[in-house]
């Protein structure tokens, strides 16, 4: 009796194909890469808010620890991956580069890096079978321009990318395995749980990729996998916890990531929708989605696929759901990115209609890089552009964007610092006033990227919109105002922290309620002095401190705390 081989046992005992015909195949697998590739350098530029990065990575080479300020312990970095990455990257190569171009190169590497394993993944998906493999999905994402952004940009985002393309390698090597362990289950198990490391709000499509992983890869061992997948997001969790007092980053309290701003949510989904005509995509990409399956039917392949699309739908939901953000597009590129990584198909000669859907893909994908483009930035209300704005374009595409200080900028005070200048400087100061601690130089910024990483380590930067600041972080969102800057507190609670003297009644009820009850603890938590007893209370009151709110009014504070 002749026993029927399986298509992937088929193959191995098939004559190895000629070396020039295998690279030819696979050049059609990395044309998304090069396409990002080419078009993340033409658009390098370093965005503001990664000088918050660069800060924390000079107070960490300082001997200060992970933090924003010296002597105060509060996480203004999303991404605890990311910022490691910076620090791997200058204690390695500080010498040669500076940290903007670490960091562009570190992005851009990631960038190319998330395509290219993306690819492979797609030729995983299409194992045993005769033709070329096309990553459709993939071509149409790279090819809009906001992706070209932020695949530099100093942020994190590419590095997302690259989580996602290698937690969908994972899904597929368990999907197109009859038995996956050893170091390669360690590796997809870390890889996945890299999630909440890389931004805080993977953790939901890390959820869905979870649903498939237990039930695609074999032999089912739970318990080793969870293990593996929780041990690094755990291990850091509890260093927060115990160090910062926190459960979750300051920003997410600052930018109010559990806040329901569901009309802001929209607007910002059509700013990204709109201008590519993203539903011509998205319909692509079903298409190819449904006739990849049609074409080849497999439940384990069409598992991870519904999980990656979930993933895709469950993080959009989210991000609409808090407001979105200020950035043009930015955090709804995890799931551009997810929703076009199961979308590729196999070419052959007697498959028309695969050639017919993958030519008008192509031929989509190069009228987006040539033609679509975002809404050139308009005024806003008030100071600066529109609530969502492309902000490569308002930066002006530099590697180091203008110094956005009011008062004192970065540069000036870093200079007045070493001149022996002390005191406590208010937000368009530009001499000191009397500060409490006579040694100490504290700038207020409303802008705390540039102008505080010009500052230098020893200015104290207080941010008033609260991203490294945990009283601000702390109030109740400002209605109207745009995403990403919705907090801010009463002046007199910088004036009673930090301020010299004062008769003001404001400033004497702040500086009382920060001696009172959740106020003082708050205070002691973040900058007392970390002993490990220290790291142990922290631990113990991170929930409610990361749930106290602190009213934007001192008068009461002192009466609620009091």
């Amino acid at each position: 009796m002749t026993a029927v081989l399986a298509p992937e046992a088929a193959t191995s005992h098939a004559p190895r194909a000629p070396r020039w015909r295998r690279v030819a195949l696979a050049v059609p697998l990395f044309v998304p890469a090069v396409v990002i590739a080419v078009g993340g350098w033409s658009h390098r530029w370093m965005d503001e808010d990664a000088f918050i990065n660069f800060r924390i990575v000079d107070q960490i080479f300082a001997g200060h620890g992970p933090v924003f300020n010296a002597g105060e312990r509060v996480e203004a970095a999303t991404s605890p991956l990311w910022l490691f990455i910076l620090v791997v990257g200058r204690a390695l190569f500080g010498a040669f580069a500076s940290i903007e171009w670490i960091a562009l190169v570190a992005g851009l590497a990631a960038a190319i890096g998330a395509f290219v394993v993306a690819g492979s993944a797609a030729k995983i998906q299409h194992r045993g079978t005769d033709g070329v493999v096309f990553p459709v999905g993939l071509l149409l994402v790279a090819a809009v321009a906001v992706m070209w952004d932020f695949s530099t940009s100093g942020l994190e985002m590419s590095l997302v990318w690259l989580w996602l393309a290698g937690s969908w390698w994972a899904l597929m090597t368990a999907a197109r395995s009859d038995e996956i362990d050893g170091r390669r289950r360690l590796g997809c198990c870390v890889v996945l749980g890299l999630a909440p490391l890389v931004r805080p709000e993977l953790t939901f499509m890390l959820v869905c990729l979870l649903v498939a992983w237990f039930g695609l890869a074999r032999p089912r061992r739970v318990v080793f996998d969870l293990v593996a997948i929780l041990a690094l997001p755990v291990a850091y969790e509890i260093f927060r916890m115990g160090y910062y007092a926190m459960v979750v980053p300051n920003t997410a309290l600052a930018k109010d990531a559990g806040g329901l701003h569901l009309s802001q949510g929209w607007a910002y989904l059509a700013n990204f929708v709109t201008p590519y005509h993203l539903w011509v995509t998205a319909v692509l990409v079903l298409a190819v989605v449904v006739l990849a399956h049609r074409m080849r039917p497999d439940r384990r392949v069409a598992v991870a696929t519904t999980a990656m699309l979930a993933a895709a739908v469950v993080d959009v939901a989210y991000i609409v759901a808090i407001g979105g953000d200020y950035m043009h597009g930015r955090l709804l590129l995890p799931a551009f990115f997810a929703f076009g990584l199961p979308a590729s198909l196999v070419i052959r000669r007697d498959t028309a209609i695969a050639v017919t859907v993958t030519a008008l893909a192509v031929v989509w994908a190069l009228v987006s890089v040539v033609w679509f483009r975002p809404q050139p930035p308009v005024p806003g209300i008030g100071l600066g552009p529109a609530p969502i704005s492309d902000w490569r374009t308002v930066s002006g595409a530099t590697m180091k964007p203008v110094d956005l200080a009011l008062g004192l900028n970065g540069t000036q005070a870093a200079a007045a610092y070493a001149r022996g200048v002390r005191g406590y400087f208010r937000i368009t100061d530009k001499t000191p006033r009397p500060g409490r601690d006579p040694d100490a130089f504290v700038l207020t910024l409303g802008s705390i990227g540039v102008p505080a990483y010009d500052a230098g380590t020893h200015v104290f930067v207080i941010d008033i919109g609260g991203l490294a600041e945990p009283l601000a972080a702390r109030t109740a969102p400002i209605p109207g105002r745009q995403a990403g800057h919705r907090k801010q507190i009463d002046f007199a609670w910088y004036d009673a922290r930090f301020g010299g003297p004062s008769t003001n009644p404001q400033v004497l009820a702040a500086r009382r309620a920060l001696t009172c009850g959740p106020g003082a603890e708050l205070i002691q938590a973040v900058d007392g002095k970390l002993t490990p007893g220290r790291f142990l209370s922290n631990i113990w009151h991170s929930v409610s401190l990361t749930r106290l709110h602190v009213p934007s009014d001192p008068t009461v504070a002192e009466r609620e705390w009091c």
